[in-house]
């Protein structure tokens, strides 16, 4: 049976829509997700940052393996405040100079560690500005004495604003008014 020039003349013309369609859709994915990447700042592997709408800056690690962001704060004191949990800690940068904070404990997570035992450390919300993007986050408390740096920033602050080249550190200086 031979076929006939219309029916062939018509495969031709659907497989050619749709490798067309096809091809035009791939087009609009990639050029959707390249727009999105464009939209966001590139930042280093190390920043500095700024706390609580302060001048007070710290360095911090940038970590995209964190879900959350950490602070190293020496814990002064709990204590209750209207029937809630709060804390009062200090904050030291990397040059000596120490900032006092309190904060409502939002909650307390334990963080499991490899070959110890976990431990507890609790939230709080504060203000973080890196660049000219400031947001208020969960952060954990935790003693990073033994760390470098002062301050772990994780995915929770990261989302939506930044793209991280580990090449790269000190990209910008904590701008937030």
């Amino acid at each position: 049976m031979l076929l006939q020039p219309f029916t062939l003349q018509f495969n031709l013309l659907s497989i050619r829509i749709i490798y067309t369609l096809s091809f035009a859709l791939f087009i609009c994915l990639f050029h959707v997700s390249t727009v999105y990447a464009f939209d966001k700042q590139a930042i280093g592997w190390l920043e500095n940052v700024k706390i609580n709408k302060s001048n007070f800056q710290l360095k911090a690690k940038i970590d995209t393996g964190a879900t959350t962001s950490s602070l190293n704060a020496k814990i002064i004191k709990k204590f209750k405040k209207d029937g809630k949990k709060w804390v009062r800690f200090r904050v030291e940068n990397n040059i000596g100079h120490s900032f006092i904070l309190e904060k409502k404990i939002l909650r307390t997570v334990k963080i499991k560690r490899k070959l110890a035992l976990p431990i507890k450390r609790p939230v709080i919300n504060l203000g973080v500005c890196i660049g000219k993007v400031y947001r208020e986050l969960e952060v954990n408390l935790s003693d990073r004495q033994n760390f470098k740096f002062q301050m772990l920033i994780g995915r929770n602050y990261l989302q939506g604003y930044f793209l991280v080249d580990s090449e790269l550190e000190y990209t910008t200086q904590p701008l937030c008014e």
